[in-house]
């Protein structure tokens, strides 16, 4: 019998969710020698922001605390809650926000 073929968002817990973003960015921090070419390189002050989508229920962040993407650390502050509804559809939801691995 063959193995299970998982289908559709492992990102985040929420079972209605249909899609999941997530983007890291950071400040670059570069250090040159005096005669002014490269000698160092770093990030400073990395952070992530996420988008989850979903059909089905009310949107998750609405009922409990939010559920960031797999991958995305530190302090998680939901930015955007968002609901929809519509005649001829599922109700919609999504949430955004933006992790910071510095921060507790």
């Amino acid at each position: 019998m063959a193995a299970p073929t998982e289908i559709g968002i492992s990102l985040v817990s929420e079972a209605t969710a249909q899609s999941a973003e997530v983007s890291s960015k950071g400040d670059v921090k570069i250090l040159t020698d005096k005669s002014g070419a490269f000698s160092q390189a770093a990030i400073q002050d990395p952070t992530f922001e996420f988008s989850v989508r979903g059909k089905g229920i009310a949107c998750p962040v609405a009922l409990k605390a939010a559920t960031a993407p797999s991958g995305v650390s530190g302090k998680i502050i939901v930015t955007t809650v968002k609901n929809s509804t519509s005649n001829d559809d599922w109700e919609e939801w999504e949430y955004s926000g933006t992790g910071y691995p510095g921060a507790t």
